[in-house]
């Protein structure tokens, strides 16, 4: 989950900004769980901006974080977020922001249910 916590606390220059302290406690603190939700949460918001660049890294961290000892499951998902990233590629980042959500949603039932 390293590469989760550095996509998250990725310092992009912005004018008259400074990295967020409480944002980077926050990701430092986190379960990788909830790394994994806040990845979601960063490629939704890419795709609704349109950001290409992001909304890939986010599904490239993504897929760096599949366990793929646990084969039939790691596989299934690397080929949705293949697709995904292919509709980024495309363009229909509505498309995209939609399956991002769909993911987050049922990774937010299935991690209250853990």
């Amino acid at each position: 989950m390293l590469a989760a916590k550095q996509f998250m606390t990725q310092n992009k220059p912005r004018p008259n900004t400074q990295k967020n302290p409480y944002l980077v406690q926050k990701i430092m603190s986190a379960s990788p769980e909830q790394l994994v939700s806040y990845v979601y949460d960063a490629g939704i918001k890419a795709c609704s901006l349109e950001n290409r660049s992001d909304a890939t890294r986010a599904v490239q961290v993504l897929i760096n974080a599949l366990d793929f000892d646990q084969k039939e499951m790691s596989l299934t998902f690397f080929n949705v977020y293949r697709y995904i990233n292919y509709t980024i590629s495309q363009g229909n980042f509505a498309e995209a922001k939609r399956n991002l959500e769909d993911l987050k949603s049922t990774w937010t039932k299935a991690m209250k249910v853990v």
